[in-house]
């Protein structure tokens, strides 16, 4: 979706359907990026509090500890953790994350 904001149109597997961009366009202010890095630091971080998240699940909280979202200082922040649903293959997978 990130592309589509930049090129105003469609994108990539976005293109196939233009409702979702449609969507964006009218309710999403701005797009933040994180790394491979911050979202593997904040898989370890929520790991460490009991909680088990896929590493997509952790984007909203890894550009949060980031200090990715501008003037939250003093606010209420609600970070929706997703993508909780992951078998034990994938748990596995996730020791690449700990550190």
């Amino acid at each position: 979706m990130y592309k589509s904001f930049i090129e105003k149109k469609p994108v990539g597997m976005d293109a196939k359907s233009s409702l979702p961009y449609e969507l964006c366009q009218k309710y999403v202010e701005n797009i933040v990026l994180v790394t491979d890095e911050e979202i593997k630091s904040a898989v370890s971080i929520l790991y460490r509090a009991g909680l088990v998240v896929e590493p997509s699940g952790t984007a909203a909280f890894a550009a949060v500890t980031n200090n990715k979202i501008p003037d939250i200082n003093g606010k209420n922040v609600v970070v929706i953790l997703s993508g909780g649903n992951i078998d034990l293959t994938s748990r596995n997978k996730l020791w690449v994350y700990l550190k």
